[in-house]
């Protein structure tokens, strides 16, 4: 029987010589027929996702031979290339001198130039558990399955989805995330959460406006253009540094919260996304491509955010002199 000793991608038991089995004609995946018969579909549907075509055992020489793409090591049982001369784990010997010749001439003829199996091989292993890393596909994340939420955030699945499982099943808010410490702007930007990017770059803007303008007033040359300008800094040096003081605080405070908590406003903004998509469906299922194109990642938008910032702070130092030459609040702290 030619699935002898494989098991049963339902039921995980071995096949014998008297088992009906059925084949998923699209991974390949065998079945036993009255496994296959309770869920009436294939129990490896990860591989439809990625594509992934199932393999016999490793385990059995004669799989081995007849998959051609990888063997185990005689000595320690690692899967090797299959025409590697020396394990990549031990260094035994792979082949026979005898089969030395054989084996370049079969590699020559059947691999291509440059591709690798056992890369190949590892690769189609590992894309089978990559975009749910081994969770239940069809878990509710409150009001979407995992995979959707997966398909949805696209980019970095292997940061995301531990720390959504923890924050869903723990109620954790807290968690780190360095780009939110640096340019919390610029990640929700491309993150395409427009409203917390637009709020983060203001709050940035007007904490480092003290700083700023003190530096302008040290740096901008003295002349019959920017006279009145360097005199009114120089009127409320005293004030601008005590407010740049306190400012720096409130900015140091602001990027660790950023960076403590923009994780958990990336899962309430994804699974929010999420119902509204099903919403405006009027149905449970979202298409996958529909779910990447909402989702996902566009860095162009760090240059638009890059634009956008600029226009504020002109907004903001502009907006500061009207209040520095229309008050003595300043002058007061």
């Amino acid at each position: 029987m030619k699935y002898k000793g494989e098991k049963c991608a339902a039921c995980g038991k071995e096949f014998t010589e008297d088992d009906d089995v059925v084949v998923c004609p699209e991974c390949g995946s065998p079945h036993h027929r009255e496994c296959y018969k309770i869920e009436n579909r294939c129990a490896n549907i990860a591989f439809h996702e990625t594509g992934q075509k199932w393999h016999k055992s490793l385990a059995d020489p004669a799989a081995i031979r007849e998959n051609s793409e990888v063997v185990p090591c005689p000595a320690c049982r690692f899967p090797n290339p299959k025409n590697a001369e020396k394990c990549i784990r031990c260094g035994a010997d792979m082949v026979t001198k005898e089969k030395e010749a054989e084996n370049a001439a079969e590699q020559t003829d059947n691999a291509p130039a440059n591709e690798d199996p056992f890369v190949k091989y590892m690769e189609s292993e590992f894309e089978a558990i990559r975009p749910y890393l081994g969770f239940d596909p069809e878990e509710d994340m409150g009001g979407a399955t995992l995979k959707e939420v997966s398909q949805f955030v696209c980019n970095n699945t292997l940061y995301y989805i531990p720390i959504f499982k923890r924050m869903k099943d723990l109620g954790s808010k807290i968690s780190f995330n360095l780009s939110c410490l640096i340019f919390p702007y610029f990640y929700f930007a491309n993150r395409k959460m427009w409203g917390w990017a637009i709020f983060s770059a203001i709050l940035s803007v007007i904490l480092s406006m003290p700083t700023y303008i003190l530096w302008l007033g040290n740096h901008i040359s003295s002349n019959s253009s920017t006279e009145s300008f360097l005199s009114l800094i120089y009127d409320n040096q005293s004030a601008l540094e005590n407010l740049d003081e306190i400012f720096s605080v409130f900015s140091v405070l602001a990027s660790l919260a950023f960076c403590l908590f923009g994780n958990w406003l990336y899962y309430r903004y994804t699974m929010k996304s999420l119902r509204r998509m099903k919403s405006q469906i009027g149905g449970d299922k979202v298409p996958a491509k529909q779910l990447m194109a909402a989702g996902g990642v566009k860095p162009v938008n760090i240059l638009f955010m890059a634009l956008i910032i600029m226009g504020i702070g002109l907004s903001a130092l502009f907006g500061f002199i009207q209040i520095m030459q229309a008050s003595d609040i300043l002058k007061s702290l």
